[in-house]
């Protein structure tokens, strides 16, 4: 009897330890199906999400053909292509953000690869009052025309001896574009538009102009005793795209460059020239729903 009961105890171990090994190679099993499923709804979600940041590039793309096509010679904040941004927007699983905003309100340092005098003066004045020395100045100078066209104007910041503030200042007043572009006088910022101008009294009086009008004009220049400076215009044909998508917890964020150009028969085309994606934004494109 007493052999029985031992052989007894001895089965039961047995099966409590095969329990135990079965319990968990399923909690194994269904530990690996959580992870795969939830790897799988991330997915989607982020499927979803670039989708919505590709849809809010479309719907810029959209916005500056008709732009184009119904007033070719100004481009200016109280336009349509500048009022389709959105923040917050509610969407099923989750929120979007939007922002479409000029790209030429600031002087673009590929301008530098043209040779052009006017391109050059300009950017030797704007790097002078952001506190790069002579020599940062032809340093900076030298890399753009050596290694460009550059992308964005983060490289400057490694050139030796910079200081770090300086380039922050400049950054507020220069950007980083495909081709030879002017600095539209309808989206520069009051301080780039002291400096064009040299007179900050005349800056202010134009921003309060543009605030008002929507825009700033020839006639607006002639008022203030004032000629149109070298390297600006009144209209653009490049501009930043920035969408943020969250569905769920994934959240995609996208900046896209879209250049305007007109072929030999006049058609406008208006295509994507450069992507970005999330940490690879450059600092700037524009806030997203900002």
């Amino acid at each position: 009897m007493r052999r029985d009961r031992d052989e007894q105890g001895m089965i039961l171990v047995n099966v409590l330890m095969f329990v135990a090994i079965a319990s968990g190679l399923v909690l194994l099993m269904i530990s690996r199906e959580e992870l795969a499923l939830d790897r799988s709804l991330r997915g989607r979600e982020a499927a979803r999400a670039a989708a919505i940041v590709r849809g809010g590039e479309l719907s810029a793309i959209s916005a500056l053909r008709k732009d184009a096509k119904e007033a070719p010679d100004a481009d200016h904040a109280g336009e349509h292509w500048a009022s389709i941004g959105a923040k917050g927007v509610a969407i099923d699983g989750g929120s979007f953000d939007l922002a479409v905003s000029d790209a030429e309100g600031r002087f673009n340092v590929n301008s530098l690869r043209s040779g052009e005098v006017a391109s050059v003066l300009l950017f030797q004045k704007l790097a002078a009052i952001a506190g790069l020395d002579e020599a940062q100045v032809t340093e900076a100078i030298a890399y753009v025309r050596g290694q460009g066209p550059v992308t964005d104007v983060r490289p400057i910041r490694l050139l030796p001896g910079v200081a770090q503030d300086a380039v922050a200042r400049l950054e507020r007043m220069v950007t980083a574009l495909p081709g030879n572009t002017q600095v539209n006088l309808n989206t520069a910022d009051q301080e780039l538009l002291a400096i064009l101008f040299d007179d900050p009294v005349v800056a202010e009086r134009l921003v309060a102009i543009r605030k008002r009008n929507g825009q700033i004009t020839l006639r607006d220049l002639s008022e203030q005793k004032v000629r149109q400076p070298p390297g600006t215009s009144f209209q653009s044909n490049t501009f930043w795209v920035r969408v943020r998508a969250t569905i769920g917890g994934t959240a995609q964020d996208g900046a896209t460059l879209i250049q305007r150009k007109r072929d030999d028969s006049g058609s406008v085309e208006v295509l994507p020239v450069a992507r970005w994606r999330n940490a690879a934004v450059p600092p700037e494109a524009p806030l997203a729903g900002g």
